[in-house]
């Protein structure tokens, strides 16, 4: 473990700490991948209510992880060509597609499917700008 706290560049002893309270909250139960199980957590916030297992067998692994919104209920303001608004105005560089936006398109509550179609059609018009907006901003970065 602390070698993989070096290797992400985290305080080894808080790693080491948080994994130790981790595993001492990992209660026994019948470990199931299939379903729901008793491996449950207990004093953690969240509690783990399922396969929460000790982390003590190494080796140990770990994947950064990004942040994104794939849902937006009544979604970002966006125009006709995929951009996303702040402040009423539309971003240079920053388009939606799908669920993303899917408030500008119903108004009021959700229909099955929608997503696919604004996902589609504005997915084309998100990716083209997107384009024009990189093609863009690599003829300004060389100038």
């Amino acid at each position: 473990m602390p070698e993989l706290a070096r290797q992400l560049k985290l305080d080894e002893a808080t790693l080491a700490r948080t994994v130790s309270d981790y595993n001492s909250a990992c209660g026994t139960g019948r470990f199931d991948h299939t379903v729901l199980d008793d491996c449950a957590t207990t004093g953690l916030t969240p509690v783990k209510s399922h396969w929460a297992r000790a982390l003590d067998t190494p080796p140990y692994f770990a994947y950064a992880l990004r942040p994104g919104i794939t849902f937006t209920y009544l979604g970002l303001k966006v125009d006709e060509h995929a951009a996303v608004h702040f402040g009423g105005k539309p971003s240079p560089n920053l388009f939606a597609a799908g669920e993303m936006m899917a408030g500008n398109v119903l108004g009021k509550g959700y229909t099955a499917g929608v997503g696919m179609a604004i996902g589609t059609a504005f997915g084309r018009i998100a990716g083209t700008q997107a384009a024009v907006a990189a093609s863009s901003e690599a003829r300004h970065a060389l100038a």
